[in-house]
């Protein structure tokens, strides 16, 4: 009876084995079939970018248009990454892109609107500066909507954050081959990265992303902003900055509010019209309903047309002029947008027929004179205090009947008084913009006369190749990239000097010190001009080292110039924490001597 009990329990414990077995070769096989690296991951392949995924001739994912834009059409220039590139979407239609190019379209039956988008995978604030100066402003775009992703930000050297799930099981060469013993050790790792991350033992990816924008990083994505803005607020290109969420737990209990609050923050500061479209649209969304796959957080379809259609509505307002290319450049992007009163009565006056006309409008707080003639349209805006005649600022605007831009002036009046107090105006002259500040001040003889405070003249033209991109932002300013710098300061990753002989190095040591000289007025400096024999004892080393210090010199200077003096505070404070080279220590400390001499601007 006991042999017949055993022989029972064996006989159970062989089917439970073989059954178990059974479960397993299946699940092995349907691990197979349904494997991440083929159906859930289809959207990374070669075999979909080949089947899906087209490009223009200016090298773009978009439909053909052409460098010159056509007469009469409002033209937007989108920038953004892979989540507007479309990432993941089989048809070029279906992109959000081109889904608001469509819905502007169709709403428009009086302008005529065109959506270019440049975008790509990977792209950040840095690649979006580059590309819009050496592309984007050819197409001669009337709004550039930045599409910003909150992992667009740069991340310097100095930030020390690793997210990166971290191998916990070990290698065991006999379940390299096995889906299924793969499947297990994945779900093993990552539940317990996932506890290492609640327990504050590891950081999460969103943790790392919330540090950067506390870090210097967020400062050196200002900068790229804030070069962007400033290029388009002197070429009278209108600027919107959109910020698109990352897809994970869409709720009150989004992991990144705080860095939406801080681009929102920099936009209002800056007077960027902004869209969050995680407030407006996608707050308490399930995640599911909107993504490409399960492991693929890009938007799919359904989270495309949602993001076209929220920025629809903040722009249809577009589409209620029939003339808007014609005369939009004098006026704020708010305004047209709003549908200001005096703009859509402007609109239905302009005859594009009559070459000769011009008249008044007025509203409480605006009078408009618009002049039309054969050449030009200049229009005067009148911005008064409400209730009030005393008048605020006199705006005057010079466009082509064409729609671009000429000259515009502005003239802000002392509070409460008729007497105006600064001018600043904007010229075209070959390719260039000069901008000139004057005060305007009583003179002896009971009259006005202008005070010149200052004057720049800005270019903004794109050199260089792929390898060594440049933007010229002066006739002698290029423009200092933080991502560079940050790595030139803290690796030595290809110095300035490097370019140059020994020969060529003192000369440009001379030049600079000569022509410089409310900037280079130390000891050192001095010995250069009046020493003939100076650098004959110096060897290879330090005279490379001095160019290079007053290269990082001049640099923090343009910083200043251009308005990131925190940032240049910041990059200081590391370089006398880490000490990483002589000339970077030598160069902050020439900058805040430079500030504290009694001659220094």
């Amino acid at each position: 009876m006991k042999f017949n009990f055993l022989k029972k329990k064996l006989k159970n414990l062989a089917i439970f084995t073989l059954s178990l077995i059974i479960c397993l070769v299946l699940i092995e096989g349907v691990l197979i079939f349904i494997s991440t690296d083929g159906n859930d991951n289809y959207e990374r392949t070669k075999e979909f970018n080949e089947k899906h995924i087209r490009y223009n001739k200016h090298g773009y994912r978009d439909y053909e248009y052409s460098l010159k834009k056509p007469e009469g059409i409002f033209r937007i220039l989108v920038l953004g990454d892979s989540q507007t590139f479309g990432h993941g979407i089989n048809d070029l239609k279906d992109t959000w892109v081109k889904k608001l190019e469509s819905q502007l379209q169709k709403e428009g039956s009086n302008a005529s609107i065109e959506i270019l988008n440049i975008s790509g995978p990977g792209w950040n604030s840095d690649t979006h500066l580059y590309e819009l100066f050496k592309n984007g402003f050819k197409f001669n775009p009337d709004l550039v909507i930045l599409a910003y992703g909150l992992n667009d930000i740069p991340f310097p050297t100095s930030f020390n954050c690793n997210s990166s799930d971290r191998k916990i099981t070990p290698n065991i060469k006999i379940f390299q081959n096995s889906k299924l013993a793969n499947f297990i050790i994945k779900i093993i790792d990552l539940r317990i990265n996932q506890l290492l991350e609640k327990v504050g033992e590891k950081p999460s990816y969103f943790d790392c992303l919330n540090q950067a924008y506390d870090s210097m990083g967020w400062e050196m994505n200002k900068f790229y902003l804030d070069i962007m803005g400033l290029a388009m607020s002197i070429k009278k290109i209108h600027f919107m900055i959109t910020v698109i969420p990352i897809i994970h737990q869409l709720d009150n209990d989004y992991p990144l509010i705080s860095a939406h609050k801080k681009l929102k923050e920099y936009s209002y500061q800056r007077r960027i019209e902004f869209l969050d479209l995680y407030e407006k649209s996608f707050k308490n969304i399930n995640t599911n309903y909107l993504r490409i796959s399960k492991t693929d957080r890009h938007f799919n379809e359904r989270g495309s047309a949602i993001i076209a259609n929220t920025l629809f509505m903040r722009l249809k307002g577009l589409t209620k002029y029939k003339n808007l290319s014609y005369f939009h450049k004098a006026f704020s992007l708010k305004e047209t947008l709003n549908e200001n009163p005096l703009l859509i009565k402007l609109d239905s006056l302009i005859n594009k027929q009559n070459p000769i006309n011009t008249f008044i409008l007025n509203s409480e707080t605006k009078s408009l004179q618009i002049t039309r003639s054969l050449t030009q349209l200049i229009i005067k805006q009148l911005q008064k205090e409400k209730n009030r005649s005393n008048p605020i600022s006199l705006t005057e605007t010079k466009l082509s009947l064409s729609g671009d831009y000429i000259y515009h002036e502005k003239v802000t009046f002392h509070p409460n008084s008729k007497l105006p107090n600064i001018k600043e105006s904007i010229s075209k002259k070959s390719g260039s913009f000069i901008k000139t500040i004057e005060q305007i001040q009583p003179d002896t003889k009971a009259g006005l006369v202008s005070l010149k405070l200052g004057q720049r003249e800005f270019q903004f033209d794109f050199e260089g190749d792929e390898n060594h991109k440049r933007i010229k932002l002066e006739k002698d300013i290029t423009f200092p990239d933080p991502k560079v710098l940050d790595k030139w300061v803290f690796h030595n990753n290809h110095p300035p000097s490097e370019e140059y002989s020994r020969k060529e190095l003192i000369q440009k040591l001379i030049d600079m010190t000569i022509k410089n000289p409310k900037i280079y007025h130390m000891p050192g400096d001095i010995k250069i001009i009046n020493q003939a024999d100076y650098f004959e004892n110096l060897s290879n080393e330090i005279i490379p080292q001095m160019y290079d210090e007053r290269i990082l010199f001049q640099t923090f200077l343009i910083f200043g110039r251009y308005g990131a003096k925190d940032y240049v505070n910041l990059l200081i404070e590391l370089i006398d924490k880490n000490k990483p080279s002589l000339m970077s220590v030598n160069a902050a400390n020439r900058y805040r001597q430079f500030f504290l001499a009694p001659n220094s601007d």
